[in-house]
């Protein structure tokens, strides 16, 4: 085979038949891969509904998905019959960026549970939240001296930091620092703030007041 001359004109087509191969592959790798984390994100928001609202993970349920502004609005049905709904809140005043979580309501207003589904919080301290805001009160968990916490990684007391089945009509959620009666996570008040106020955000948006929502600040101290 005829070796090809070595000249700018050579180079410049080499260069551009391994930039559409290149290209090409990219684009097919990037279509497949798409699809399958697609599935896997629209698996994970099934499950994440499910989980906020109290439902078996092998029930069949039905979903409506909205916008409100912002906002992702999910009427969750079973049967034909409404049993709640799921609400996504972004809040960009955490300690590492965006928090993003999905919050259940009952027809009452009440939070059925809640799931975080993004973050970028510090890894032992704000990544808490996940399990923090749904854990026992203090009257409940054994607490832990400051010794064992340090050395040993034993979990700080519970506190009143529980928010699964508060009722917002009764008033918004609050670090106690702030005066509220949520204790924050330790060492991550900035954190909590921002959480607390993703999942008041949600309620807002649940009763409808989505201009309140959208105004909704996050004080950081």
């Amino acid at each position: 085979m005829k070796k090809l001359a070595s000249s700018l004109t050579n180079m410049l087509l080499v260069l551009t038949l391994v930039s559409v191969v290149a290209a090409f592959l990219l684009a097919y790798v990037n279509n497949v891969t798409s699809t399958t984390i697609a599935k896997i994100n629209e698996e994970a928001l099934s499950a994440g509904i499910k989980s906020v609202l109290s439902v078996g993970a092998d029930e069949e349920i039905t979903t409506t998905e909205k916008d409100v502004d912002g906002f992702v609005v999910y009427e969750v049905s079973r049967d034909g019959n409404w049993i709640g709904t799921a609400v996504k809140s972004t809040d960009k005043s955490g300690f590492g960026g965006d928090i993003v979580v999905l919050v259940g309501f009952n027809a009452e207003g009440i939070i059925q549970g809640y799931e975080v589904l993004s973050h970028a919080e510090t890894p032992g301290l704000g990544a808490r939240m996940g399990e923090w805001f749904r854990t026992a009160t203090s009257s409940e968990v054994k607490k832990v001296g400051m010794l064992s916490k340090v050395f040993f990684g034993n979990p700080d007391p519970a506190g009143s930091h529980n928010i699964i089945g508060r009722d917002l009509a009764k008033g918004e959620l609050k670090v106690s620092k702030d005066g509220g009666d949520v204790d924050a996570i330790t060492a991550s008040t900035i954190t909590s703030r921002a959480f607390l106020n993703a999942v008041n955000n949600a309620y807002k948006v649940f009763k409808g007041n989505v201009s309140d929502a959208n105004s909704g600040a996050t004080a950081q101290n």
